[in-house]
């Protein structure tokens, strides 16, 4: 393959950089590609709404781009593995892009601590990005199972010694890897994404790099806003897969609550619409409720350490615990403006519920035996 040799080269270079970086002038905070496409200290010191010196440990463009662009390739992978869910007719595919969101908030977490120049006030955000991860590599893996079994795979086919290559399952899963798939033609092609991912992620990056610079916030870091921007754009996110999931079923979408336009201050998306999946429904939503309280008591005591230095003792210390308690109630009343989040969990999850545990508690009958 003449790939193989490029790949080769390239692990080759960077094992040498990372063993000769230092002998070659580079340190902490020596840019990334020598910082191309940085503006001179002196253009930047004369924009007119800049207020801040950048700090040593700014990133560079090169640094910005690359985060943006995971946070935007996430975007579009994950629409173009939905539009592949209405071409092959297999709904577990959309699994797999809602299995997507806590990678995709674990770059915004990323982006966000960044943001802030990286204070040791939100190391938290760190340790969110690493759950984030955690989580989002756990759902991904669970997808592509489900998917797997969907295309007829089962995990006897794991076993490194088949028993025969003339093995029934085996001539069933041939045919079906030759069947043709359904094609459609895509509405934009390879190069029109790859210039709207560059345009993206360079607008973004020098936006945020010099923009900040005339702002209060990221000198002053806040645990909260900086929980608020991690939690806001994978909720968009979140919405516009729901609002897309229902137009395609032929119902009316939604907006948000703060966007809605028809002057009604009902949220399109209600509990209603989970109870629409029945038993399934009402049990996802009673999982992740519990799940966000699950995590509410270790969020508010890291809180409490990463703004006083000391870990809570809510069983000795009155203050302390009027302090966590504190900060789960503004968590639980920020939850409440990520309501479409919160539902697009449960909605999300259902399938799931139904599959491993409604059915399975009802003899493998499912919802219908219900």
């Amino acid at each position: 393959s003449k790939i193989r040799p490029v790949v080769f080269a390239l692990a080759a270079a960077y094992f040498a950089f990372a063993f000769t970086g230092l002998s070659l002038g580079f340190e902490g905070h020596s840019e990334f590609l020598f910082g191309i496409g940085g503006l001179p200290d002196d253009v930047v010191a004369s924009l007119p709404w800049v207020k801040y010196a950048e700090p040593a440990n700014a990133l560079s463009i090169p640094t910005w781009a690359v985060h943006f662009s995971s946070v935007f390739e996430f975007l579009f992978a994950m629409n173009l593995i939905w539009n592949f869910a209405e071409v092959t007719n297999n709904p577990r595919w959309k699994g797999l892009t809602w299995a997507m969101l806590p990678l995709h908030a674990s770059g915004v977490a990323a982006c966000t601590y960044h943001f802030f120049y990286n204070p040791a006030s939100l190391q938290f955000l760190v340790d969110t990005q690493a759950g984030l991860t955690l989580l989002g590599n756990t759902c991904v893996a669970i997808a592509a199972y489900r998917i797997a079994i969907s295309n007829g795979w089962t995990l006897s086919e794991l076993n490194p010694l088949p028993k025969s290559s003339t093995d029934p399952d085996g001539i069933i899963s041939d045919s079906l890897a030759v069947m043709p798939l359904n094609t459609v033609e895509s509405d934009a092609t390879v190069a029109s994404l790859a210039g709207k991912l560059l345009a993206l992620t360079l607008v973004t990056s020098y936006v945020v790099k010099y923009g900040e610079l005339g702002l209060d916030l990221p000198f002053s870091p806040n645990g909260f806003v900086g929980t608020a921007m991690i939690c806001s754009v994978p909720a968009l996110t979140t919405a516009y897969f729901l609002n897309k999931s229902k137009i395609e079923n032929g119902e009316e979408g939604f907006t948000l609550p703060f966007l809605n336009s028809d002057g009604d201050d009902k949220p399109k998306m209600s509990m209603d619409d989970v109870k629409k999946y029945g038993v399934a429904g009402t049990v996802a939503y009673v999982l992740t409720e519990l799940a966000f309280w699950a995590v509410a008591f270790p969020v508010a005591s890291t809180a409490l350490y990463q703004t006083s230095g000391h870990w809570p003792d809510v069983f000795n210390d009155p203050t302390d615990r009027a302090t966590v308690l504190g900060f789960i109630f503004a968590g639980a009343n920020i939850a409440r403006l990520a309501v479409p989040l919160r539902f697009g969990v449960a909605l999300a999850l259902a399938p799931w519920v139904d599959e491993n545990i409604i059915s399975r508690l009802s003899g493998g009958g499912g919802e219908e035996e219900i």
